[in-house]
């Protein structure tokens, strides 16, 4: 159904292109505001005019940019309405529904009832396709992230809204360890996520590879026959390696805090040659006792794709932006 389409910046937009809801009753009067293209200046007004022609190429990302550029120069409430636009465009429906509620809450008594209505339609519409996620951790001042993009430090002020789909979240404070949860968010529906967190304990991990028959001994006890594998406190361990008719190997081994570091040991015969310490690699060794050892430092990344919306929104649906 055609809806009424007033001549002014923001009908002929919003009400008339923009949003299919339902036929607007009346025409309504036009407003006094003059068009972003007359009332934005400097700076602001060449980042509106890229901006335009850029979402009028497709580049809804670049268009994005230039919009926010434009609002931080002029404060304009109703660039927020075309990076809402953008977002919808980029299937960031959270995204959206953020800027449509700051649009309203700083447009204020600019905005007409209809034209108000008209965008609570639309945030009515795209409720189902994102969801809220109350997060709470055991401690103040915790970084919250999601999807490796910060959200805030605990206690939030209020719910995070996500898109649909499978979503990181990480909680992480100086002196605790990281926290990272994933979390389904379906449309419509809220979650709680109660993260706790645990002082850190600074902790190395140390290899100790060694030949069949050998004992591990590390710190004045054993641990292991013929490999070790395993976590210990940061800081400085005495490793030994005894095996029957072999001459013992003996190093002090520095561990640092998230650090893997491996040995790799082989004995010599008992009774052999003097053995005199030396260095290689790293790591203090043995002459005709130790292969060698080395750092060995491991790090964790993960890319955790962003799930894609759907493109139409209820009966609501977008194809332009404010402008003229």
């Amino acid at each position: 159904m055609k809806s009424t389409v007033r001549q002014t910046c923001l009908s002929a937009h919003l009400l008339g292109s923009i949003f299919f809801v339902a036929s607007l009753a009346n025409a309504q009067p036009a407003s006094p505001e003059r068009p972003l293209s007359e009332s934005l200046h400097g700076p602001a007004k060449t980042a509106y005019a890229s901006g335009s022609l850029l979402l009028n190429n497709g580049d809804s990302a670049g268009a994005l940019s230039k919009f926010e550029q434009a609002y931080e120069a002029s404060k304009d409430a109703r660039l927020l309405f075309n990076m809402a636009i953008c977002e919808k465009n980029l299937k960031a429906y959270a995204r959206m529904q953020s800027f449509l509620a700051r649009y309203e809450r700083e447009a204020g008594s600019t905005i007409s009832a209809q034209e108000k209505a008209t965008v609570d339609d639309a945030l009515t519409a795209i409720k189902d396709l994102v969801g809220a996620v109350t997060v709470t951790a055991s401690g103040a001042g915790a970084t919250v992230t999601a999807d490796g993009e910060v959200v805030g430090t605990t206690p939030l002020g209020s719910p995070m809204v996500l898109d649909l789909g499978k979503h990181s979240i990480v909680v992480e404070k100086p002196g605790f360890d990281r926290v990272e949860r994933d979390v389904e968010i379906r449309g419509g529906q809220a979650t709680s996520l109660a993260f706790t967190l645990t002082a850190h304990t600074a902790t190395g991990h140390l290899v100790v590879a060694a030949e069949s028959g050998s004992t591990i001994v590390i710190d004045g006890k054993v641990v292991s026959q013929d490999r070790f594998d395993g976590s210990l406190a940061a800081g400085t361990h005495e490793v030994e390696v005894t095996a029957d008719g072999k001459a013992p190997y003996r190093a002090d081994v520095e561990l640092r805090d998230q650090e893997t570091r491996t040995l790799e040991v082989s004995l010599s015969s008992a009774g052999g040659a003097p053995v005199w310490p030396w260095i290689a690699g790293g790591v203090a060794v043995v002459a005709g006792a130790v292969v060698g050892g080395y750092f060995l430092f491991q790090t964790h990344d993960q890319v955790t794709p962003v799930p894609i919306g759907v493109n139409s929104i209820g009966q609501v649906q977008f194809s332009a932006w404010r402008g003229l």
